[in-house]
């Protein structure tokens, strides 16, 4: 590594937990294990690996560039379903533009581009390094409360993530604020914003979640309520690189 280097590199896991289920009896149903990087020109770099073994079992491979804002700058996410390929897509964004090239096992090729601008929530991923990088669009100077965005994208309608990927849009998705807490999970303590998903379009359940104050909004914690009753806990931290 040469002198040259200005980049911070964390990496972690997060276990994917449920509680009361015959097939988990250990609780644990999925992992995400995740790498981002901070780059001198303010972007950032996540780099996500999620298993998911509930239902039919799903591998996401995510990887997403965000700008100083968090405003998504490129995106590329591969699906493996039941061992089978499901599809791989990139994605590009400029301040008014999404675009993507894609393929997926059902459709074949594909492509589309959708007007946007730069008030968008972001770029719904469904690994939760993204999701908690969604929530660096809240205006905290506002305070505790819910602030509505419109016109968002994810890459699938599902709620595990598992069609396309592709553009899907929902026509209006709420975050709310409650403010700042300390959270306690196996990867030590952490001061925490937390936030909530509300008035989802696709009528996912209630979403609280937890990210971490010092800028960069990593997801420590969460938990979705019934029917699925998923909680998430970062299970290690590392330091690779302080920049």
């Amino acid at each position: 590594m040469g002198n040259g280097a200005q980049h911070r590199v964390i990496s972690g896991r997060i276990d994917y937990l449920i509680d009361g289920h015959p097939d988990f009896p250990d609780r644990h149903w999925g992992v995400e294990h995740w790498r981002m990087s901070h780059h001198a020109d303010g972007h950032r770099i996540m780099r996500a690996y999620c298993e998911l073994n509930d239902g039919e079992p799903l591998i996401r491979d995510v990887i997403t560039c965000v700008d100083a804002d968090f405003h998504p700058h490129d995106v590329y996410a591969r699906l493996v379903k039941n061992n089978r390929f499901c599809g791989s897509t990139w994605y590009t964004f400029s301040d008014t533009l999404a675009e993507y090239q894609g393929f997926t096992a059902e459709k074949g090729r594909t492509s589309d581009k959708v007007a946007i601008t730069r008030a968008m929530r972001g770029f719904g991923t469904h690994n939760l390094g993204g999701d908690a990088w969604m929530a660096a669009r809240y205006d905290l100077s506002k305070g505790p409360g819910i602030q509505t965005f419109k016109d968002n994208l994810l890459t699938s309608i599902d709620h595990r993530g598992a069609t396309g990927p592709g553009f899907e849009r929902t026509t209006t998705s709420s975050l709310q604020y409650f403010g700042v807490e300390k959270v306690e999970v196996p990867a030590g303590e952490f001061s925490c914003h937390h936030f909530a998903f509300v008035m989802t379009s696709n009528d996912h359940p209630p979403y609280d979640f937890w990210v971490t104050t010092d800028g960069d909004y990593l997801f420590i914690k969460g938990t979705v309520s019934a029917p699925y009753n998923w909680s998430f806990e970062l299970m290690e931290l590392n330091i690779e690189r302080a920049g």
